[in-house]
């Protein structure tokens, strides 16, 4: 018996090199809702300056489906393979998604990709200002505070610089069981 309501999740499809927006149009011909973050990149030569939109994350592209369109997306000329986990397509949490979408809608700050591991910070949720609604993480390295979001699925993070005036803490609350705090920042606005 098919379920009546499918559950639809955010998967990151692995693309053959240079196919992204091609594979992005195809998909969404066949009505597959996805998302191809892209980034401007300026092209400097001797004579002229020229910007192209180049994706994000070169090769991947992330598709929101459930059961039924699952094998109709896998099967579409351009896809090489879901992201997976021991055999088995990895989900994203769609708070992932809301974040990239979050960074790049931005223009104020300079949005970095790195495939480096980076040390683990304090999670936070700017609540104000251009990021709000960014759940990450906050880090100091050379004296700059970073504001950084994990894609754990593709083993990278978004990050980018804050000045110190920009995070405030909104509230600290203790744990009943355990003394740790909880510390929820925002970036005021200007």
């Amino acid at each position: 018996m098919p379920l009546e309501n499918p559950f639809y999740q955010w998967y990151v499809i692995y693309t053959r090199a240079n196919s992204e927006k091609k594979l992005f149009n195809n998909l969404t011909q066949k009505g597959i809702e996805c998302y191809l973050p892209t980034r401007k990149i300026q092209n400097s030569r001797i004579d002229s300056t020229k910007w192209s939109e180049e994706p994000l994350f070169r090769c991947h592209l992330f598709v929101r489906v459930s059961y039924l369109e699952f094998f109709n997306a896998l099967n579409t000329p351009g896809v090489i393979c879901f992201i997976s986990t021991a055999g088995k397509a990895q989900a994203i949490p769609e708070i992932q998604i809301i974040n990239i979408k979050t960074f790049l809608a931005q223009n104020d700050y300079e949005i970095s990709i790195t495939y480096k591991p980076i040390a683990k910070g304090k999670s936070i949720e700017i609540s104000n200002g251009v990021l709000a609604g960014i759940k990450g993480e906050i880090i100091t390295m050379n004296e700059k505070m970073i504001l950084i979001t994990r894609l754990d699925s593709l083993k990278c993070s978004l990050y980018t610089n804050l000045s110190d005036e920009e995070v405030s803490v909104l509230q600290e609350q203790a744990s009943n069981k355990e003394f740790s705090y909880v510390r929820t920042y925002s970036l005021e606005s200007n």
